[in-house]
């Protein structure tokens, strides 16, 4: 056998696991090194940074809610995208103070990416804007009564509120319909005869409204001895100052106090509860052909007060 035969044989069968693997590495590094430059997708969040009207007070308000980030799908080398992941896509900016916009559109070159990364898809692409106005608008501040004065006294009349309204400021929607501002509840229990005062705060206003001024209000409770009382239930509800009005509830419960003379000699039909709309606050049945309103049921009683429940009912017209 030639030496050169000898030679080949060795250089081929020598060794061969050895070889084998060493071909199998060359291999995978060829496809590891070819892969990096080929392009690849990724998925990656963005945050977003908007720039809102810093007007004081701010005439519009953006209503629509905008996520906090969005989701863009990025095309580039494996390499350069294994970079990115890391150091991650900086927020985008959107400038938003001039108030007139009517949509935001995420276009590729808004975004802050390295050299060979480009935006492929952004989800979402655009997001539609909704604007209101801000108003402010007076709205009848609203005291109630918990808990029961001292056995034989008894809370006369209705609690006086000092101031009577509150300014409320926001989008107009949501200001148009609030009905009032509820103060915290008068705690009375253990109150005996005489006039009562208490610095009361105001419940939060819904969101994005907020009320202007002081967040107090002084309530003032008048209890008195109690002569004597009988209760009407289920007394129907007679509706005052427009035709075809509804309330709701239909009936409310009255309890009478007064002298006993002047308490036992009444007969249920004397008990008239009324929903009087010309004396809800922003009512004018006139300019509103139909609508509804909360009202205060009233009771007129010669030398006797009247104790409703519930106070106020919904009247629809």
């Amino acid at each position: 056998m030639s030496p050169a035969w000898e030679w080949l044989r060795g250089a081929f069968f020598e060794n061969v696991a050895l070889k084998a693997f060493a071909f199998a590495f060359a291999i995978g590094l060829f496809a590891y090194l070819h892969g990096q430059e080929d392009p690849q997708l990724r998925t990656v969040p963005v945050g977003v940074v908007l720039r809102l009207p810093t007007e004081e007070p701010a005439r519009r308000e953006l209503m629509t809610p905008i996520p906090a980030s969005i989701h863009v799908t990025v095309r580039g080398s494996a390499r350069a995208i294994d970079a990115l992941m890391q150091t991650g896509v900086p927020p985008v900016e959107i400038d938003l103070r001039d108030s007139t916009s009517d949509s935001i559109t995420f276009a590729g070159e808004m975004f802050q990416l390295p050299p060979g990364i480009g935006v492929t898809i952004v989800d979402p692409p655009s997001i539609s804007l909704a604007w209101q106005d801000v108003i402010s608008r007076q709205v009848p501040v609203q005291a109630s009564v918990t808990g029961r004065p001292t056995e034989g006294f008894v809370v006369k009349g209705e609690p006086e509120v000092d101031p009577k309204v509150v300014t409320a400021s926001g989008p107009r929607s949501l200001v148009e319909v609030i009905q009032h501002a509820r103060l915290a509840a008068f705690e009375a229990s253990g109150l005996t005869e005489g006039t009562h005062q208490r610095l009361l705060a105001i419940d939060p206003p819904p969101g994005r409204v907020s009320w202007v001024g002081p967040g107090t209000a002084t309530v003032t409770v008048v209890v008195a001895r109690r002569v004597s009382e009988v209760r009407f239930e289920q007394r129907p509800v007679e509706v005052v100052g427009v035709a075809n009005g509804k309330s709701s509830p239909r009936t409310v419960d009255v309890t009478v106090i007064g002298p006993p003379e002047i308490v036992r000699a009444l007969r249920p039909e004397q008990v008239v509860p009324r929903a009087d709309l010309s004396t809800a606050p922003g009512v004018d049945v006139v300019e509103q052909k139909h609508g509804s309103a909360q009202v205060r049921v009233l009771v007129d009683l010669e030398q006797a007060t009247a104790e409703i429940q519930p106070p106020t009912v919904t009247v629809r017209w």
